[in-house]
């Protein structure tokens, strides 16, 4: 839960980052002086939230050496399947800043290695990417909403959940999805006790599980 040994900085679109038309707004937040190819991860929030709502993963998962990119919604309205198209445009920017003569990521991405996260409705997106994206690293399902779909694929995915979430209950969506998760796909549910909807927004819920687990 602690922050990484990376020093971490940030830029955004007035940065040069691409203006990609399926999210609004977007945040790269990246290790400074670590080495080799790094790999990164996309988090897109949920029904209603803004970008800051899930701003902490960002910062967290680059202190321990991974890019992450935080993005907006273009309605803050937008179903699950918006926000699996705004995950996937995203990726397409982030990608993009591995040859961007003015990134400070130029050639330091492992573009291969790339991973998506959601929170709510954000999560539901994110488990909906794994069936486009097949080539996906990792799916970080976070209070996943998504009660009206199942999903097959091969992405190894975490669902991350609170045991009295009222407004996306496990029973309809974390735990309905990982028992529709193929056996075959490597995948895990963790259940916070007495926790609500909003456990997984940052790495400290509970008391650090949350952020120890996703890290993992």
């Amino acid at each position: 839960t602690q922050s990484g040994p990376y020093q971490v900085k940030r830029y955004r679109e007035k940065d040069g980052l691409r203006n990609g038309p399926r999210y609004r707004g977007a945040t790269v937040y990246y290790p400074t002086d670590a080495r080799g190819l790094l790999a990164s991860i996309v988090i897109v929030p949920g029904y209603i939230s803004p970008e800051r709502s899930i701003r902490a993963w960002g910062p967290f998962y680059a202190s321990h050496g991974i890019v992450a990119m935080t993005i907006g919604t273009n309605r803050p309205q937008d179903a699950p399947a918006a926000r699996r198209r705004a995950l996937l445009d995203a990726i397409t920017s982030l990608k993009l800043e591995n040859h961007r003569a003015n990134s400070p990521l130029k050639g330091r991405l492992a573009v291969t290695r790339i991973a998506v996260s959601g929170w709510s409705m954000g999560g539901g997106g994110a488990l909906e990417a794994a069936t486009r994206a097949p080539q996906l690293k990792a799916v970080v399902a976070l209070c996943p909403w998504n009660p009206y779909q199942t999903f097959s694929h091969r992405v190894p995915v975490l669902f991350l959940a609170g045991q009295r979430d009222r407004l996306a209950p496990v029973s309809d969506n974390a735990l309905r999805h990982y028992e529709k998760t193929p056996a075959s796909t490597p995948k895990l549910l963790f259940e916070v006790r007495n926790e609500g909807h909003w456990v997984a927004n940052t790495p400290q819920g509970g008391n650090g599980a949350i952020g120890r687990l996703a890290l993992s």
